[in-house]
């Protein structure tokens, strides 16, 4: 089952896995109206992609230590563990928003945030895949 990825409070980046979990790539970006709103918008997501396994960005600072934007991302995730039944993780997210941004940069496109935040998802859900990866040679 495809595996997707989510991080952002404004606007939510959205990324899939292919059904291997090999890939990553952008969906979509949704603006966030409310928590509420957003969750009822995930779950058709996950239903719709039939998803396995939900990744969230953990905003935590540049040097590793929990930020204010972490503990209010711990509180999403507790509302939204509790409606759905599909295993969710917390992953760092750090640096994803500046590499995507160079990827944008370099493809010569303008500063759309909105492209931003679904590549910077795409970046931390590819990060995420190959860490669960085991190479044996």
């Amino acid at each position: 089952r495809p595996e997707f990825a989510l991080r952002g409070k404004k606007r939510v980046g959205i990324a899939i896995s292919d059904a291997l979990c090999v890939i990553s790539q952008p969906l979509l970006t949704l603006k966030v109206k409310s928590q509420k709103d957003l969750i009822k918008r995930l779950k058709c997501i996950i239903k719709e992609n039939n998803i396995g396994l939900v990744i969230i960005g953990d905003p935590i600072s540049h040097t590793g230590e929990l930020t204010e934007m972490s503990q209010e991302v711990r509180r999403f995730l507790k509302k939204f563990r509790k409606s759905i039944d599909v295993e969710v993780k917390l992953w760092d997210e750090r640096f994803t928003s500046r590499y995507a941004l160079e990827i944008v940069k370099d493809m010569g496109l303008k500063k759309q945030r909105d492209k931003i935040d679904q590549i910077a998802a795409s970046i931390m859900l590819d990060e995420y895949l190959k860490s669960q990866t085991i190479c044996t040679i």
